[in-house]
This record gives structure tokens, sequence and C-alpha cells, in this order.
């Protein structure tokens, strides 16, 4: 967390700029323990910003079900529905964060069966609202961090949408790309086809500030030590690095800066995508913690200007 910045403030402003540069769709996290997070809960985050924008489409990326009490969020998903006037879309997972659930005085060990018996019930409370039901299934989604191309089968096989997780190395993106083309057969009944947005590291290098680079590389680090912790580490490099680099933080900074992070979209992922069009909604970019530094802004902020999503719907 950016102490210096005021996130239901300066972050909403940015992304009130960002509907004006032409961005399409936002996606808002939460988190309760993370001191990395800033946003606690994305539904007021994104009742705050469904007040002061007109266009862009507002997805909560995601609501870890395992903490909600269903019926309650059903109710409040519906004010929010209300709000938004067709622009909402709604992600949901099962969480993190062990720490999340201690804080609301669960027990992390049941976070499998908790999330299961909420999905079951959240699921059930899109159909029979007659609010939310127009929504379901193709305005929900989860998101994607696995290697392995079993939950992406899932999702799409139910109609759901996903979201490739933005530290996912390009090397894994194949696997959910065969999962969505198998799925087609399952839900061809469905009115729209399940949706899957690749989620990607961008930022102008070569001229931020030092200290936001050293932000960009802290976050990468963050996120790498808790991937390590559950040895899913190969998730974000594509391969583990060497013991030698891993020996402090400088190395391991620099290294996965370079592993993770473009200044435009890796030749690779974009000729994927192109070549597999039918199966591919939008790049999603992910917004460092840099939103004091001029520079890093307006390169996100001139991103569709410059055509940089060219081939993407």
């Amino acid at each position: 967390m950016n102490n210096k910045t005021s996130t239901y403030n300066d972050y909403l402003d940015f992304v009130v700029q960002a509907e004006y540069s032409g961005y399409s769709h936002v996606y808002i996290g939460e988190h309760l323990t993370d001191p990395y997070e800033d946003i606690q809960s994305s539904l007021i985050f994104a009742s705050a910003l469904l007040a002061r924008t007109k266009r862009i489409k507002v997805c909560l990326s995601v609501l870890p079900l395992p903490h909600y009490h269903i019926r309650l969020l059903i109710k409040q998903l519906e004010d929010l529905a209300r709000l938004s006037c067709g622009r909402l879309l709604v992600g949901f997972s099962q969480g993190a964060l062990d720490s999340d659930l201690v804080f609301l005085g669960l027990d992390p060990s049941r976070r499998q069966e908790l999330f299961m018996n909420n999905l079951n019930e959240f699921i059930d409370g899109f159909r029979s609202s007659i609010i939310l039901r127009d929504l379901y299934p193709h305005s929900l989604f989860s998101t994607l961090l696995s290697t392995f191309p079993a939950k992406s089968a899932a999702l799409f096989e139910s109609g759901f949408g996903a979201l490739s997780s933005n530290f996912c190395h390009t090397s894994h993106l194949g696997n959910h790309i065969m999962c969505l083309k198998k799925s087609n057969d399952y839900t061809k009944a469905l009115k729209s086809k399940p949706f899957w947005n690749v989620g990607i590291n961008l930022a102008p290098l070569s001229t931020v500030s030092s200290s936001s680079r050293k932000t960009i590389r802290n976050s990468l680090i963050y996120i790498y030590s808790k991937l390590a912790a559950c040895g899913l580490q190969n998730v974000m490099t594509g391969r583990a690095p060497d013991s030698n680099i891993q020996e402090n933080n400088d190395t391991l900074g620099a290294y996965l800066e370079a592993v993770s992070v473009f200044a435009s979209i890796p030749p690779e992922t974009r000729a994927l995508i192109e070549s597999n069009s039918d199966c591919f909604g939008h790049f999603v970019v992910n917004l460092f913690d840099c939103i004091d530094d001029a520079c890093y802004n307006d390169f996100i902020l001139t991103l569709p200007a410059k055509g940089v999503f060219c081939g993407s719907k």
C-alpha cells in the first residue's frame, strides 16, 4: 500500500480518466488483510465508480465467496446492478489468503468446503433474482492462476468467463484456449459464448522514476513469495529462477521485472490471442501502485490511442 495515495480519490479519478481515454472495462480486486492491497471492498469502490462514470464496465475481480453471507451479498449485488444500468460483471473465487479467513473467524482448512457451499447458493441466487437473472451466466467470471487447465474447463463448460491473472506466464495461456474451444459443445444453448481475457503487466520501464520502478519490483517479489510458499512460483516465471538469482531481493526483483513486465504486449502473447480471436475478449492491464508517477500514468492512459490493443475485440 502506498501511504501517499488516497485509494478512493486518486484511483477513482484515474479510472474516470481511463474511461475518457478509451478503456472499456475496469477490474476491482479486494483483500482484507493484505498490506499491499488498498481496496478492501470491491462493492463499495464499484458503487463510487459507477456513480462517476457512464460507459466503462465495472468488474468485481473477485468476490471471495467464503467471506460472504450469500443471501445478503445477492441483495447487495441487486442494488449494484440497478446502479450499473448493464455495466456490471461479477467475479467470484474461493479467495487466497488464510489471514482473511482468520480475520473473519473462519477456519482456513474449510476454505474449499465453504466455497462450494456458498457457490451453489450464489448461483441459485442469481438464477432466482428478477434483477440478476439476466446476468447469468455470461456476466460471471473467475480468475485463472493455475498452470493446469482443470479450472478453466469447469468455468467455460458452465458458461462463465475467465480472467487470466496478470502474473501468469505466457507459456500457460495455451492450456486455457484449449479448454475454451473444447467447451463449445457444452455452451451452444447459451445466449452468449464464455469470454476469456488475459491480464498483463505493462510499464514504461525505461522512463518510470526510480521510486516507481522499486515499487513494481517490490510488488512482484511479494507476489512471487506468496506463490513460492505454495510451490507455485513457476506460474509467474515459467520456471523457477536459478538459486543465485534468489539470493537477494535486488537480483530477484530485476529477474521478475524482466520476465513479468513489458513496455508492450509480448509478440508471442499477441500471436496466440490473434490466432484464437474467437476465444478472446480483451487484454487487462495491471495497475501497479505508481499512481503518483506522471510518466507511468500517461503511459497507461495513452495505450488505447496508441493501438496497443489492436487485434483484440
